[in-house]
């Protein structure tokens, strides 16, 4: 028999992502043994992904460029970019610099590849539906933020070269910024005019937030950053009013978020079932924590210290429902799987 394509998630890298974050996360606030052990999950998940990617394209080469070239799941693609980035940035943390600047590579390869296929596909492809769009486009934001927070993370490692990292940082920080502000007017259009059922509302509308959340963490990095360059110094005071602008926007989507998934579990009555989506809330939580505590950190804001604080336990206990979601529908499925092969001798 032939390879029969599955139906794929194409943004199942958002484990990694999440479960990298609250690593970072966990080690900022020093839970040294918690954050390692996440960090090895970390990287088993990214191995493993790379490996069942791998299967996909090269057993179903079609099914995986329909994918790519569809505007409701291309943009899923880019969690490979950010999960590369995560992990390098917590590779930095624990002093492997050799590996964080293979994922930095990695995540900056996959970035030009993704990008500019993706954006060339959408501009000569059918024109796209509003319907297509949604909060997963925002994914490609949190890619080139990713990047942005990594090479601002390496100019600890190559303090040599600071004027230069802090520029390439610094472009693909405003690059991000400006397809934010593209990509959101979209989606509130999408979310005001058009009318919203609830499969519509899917766990990667947490990207909302989750996309200012690494937008302020970056910035938040970048004013950490002393150079002497005047034409560097002069962003400064831009990036300290979007920072606080950012990151009040993304405040005010967490209650919206809450109530509109309450919304949909309980006046859609579904039932609370694994998706490998739901790692697209935890994200955004864990990053919430970490942008939060460093612009405390930058601000000398006590307050917004206490806030961080305070979301390092709501991501930690949204990372282990989800797992033990998964966990569950695993053993379920094997169980189940098992128990028909019991039965194929009758």
């Amino acid at each position: 028999m032939g390879y029969k394509p599955q139906p794929f998630y194409t943004g199942y890298f958002a484990a990694v992502m999440a479960t990298g974050i609250v690593s970072t996360m966990l080690f900022l606030y020093h839970s040294q043994w918690l954050s390692d052990t996440l960090m090895a999950v970390a990287v088993l998940m990214y191995l493993a992904l790379w490996y069942s990617y791998g299967i996909r394209t090269i057993k179903a080469p079609r099914a995986m460029w329909d994918d790519l070239s569809n505007p409701a799941t291309a943009f899923g693609f880019f969690t490979i970019v950010a999960a590369s980035n995560v992990l390098a940035v917590r590779f930095v943390f624990a002093d492997w610099v050799g590996l964080s600047m293979v994922l930095g590579g990695i995540g900056l390869a996959a970035w030009a590849v993704l990008f500019y296929t993706i954006m060339t596909v959408m501009i000569t492809g059918p024109a796209i539906k509003l319907s297509s769009v949604n909060g997963g486009w925002l994914i490609a934001i949190v890619a080139e933020q990713s990047i942005a927070t990594y090479l601002a993370a390496m100019i600890d490692i190559m303090p040599g070269h600071v004027a230069l990292l802090f520029l390439l940082a610094a472009t693909f920080w405003a690059m991000g910024l400006m397809f934010y502000v593209i990509f959101i007017g979209l989606i509130m259009n999408r979310l005001l005019f058009q009318s919203v059922s609830f499969d519509d509302l899917q766990p990667p509308y947490w990207i909302n937030m989750g996309a200012t959340a690494i937008t302020v963490l970056a910035s938040s990095r970048l004013l950490s950053i002393h150079v002497h360059a005047q034409i560097l110094l002069t962003l400064r005071p831009f990036l300290e009013g979007v920072t606080l602008m950012l990151w009040a926007w993304g405040s005010w989507w967490i209650p919206l978020l809450i109530i509109l998934g309450l919304w949909k579990y309980w006046r859609g009555h579904e039932a609370v079932a694994y998706h490998p989506s739901q790692w697209s809330i935890v994200f955004p939580l864990g990053m919430y924590s970490t942008a939060t505590t460093t612009m405390s950190r930058i601000y000398g804001f006590s307050p917004l210290h206490w806030v961080g604080a305070g979301f390092v336990w709501v991501a930690l206990v949204a990372w282990i429902l989800v797992a033990g979601l998964g966990i569950r529908q695993a053993v379920t499925r094997e169980k189940w799987l098992h128990q028909g092969r019991m039965r194929e001798p009758d």
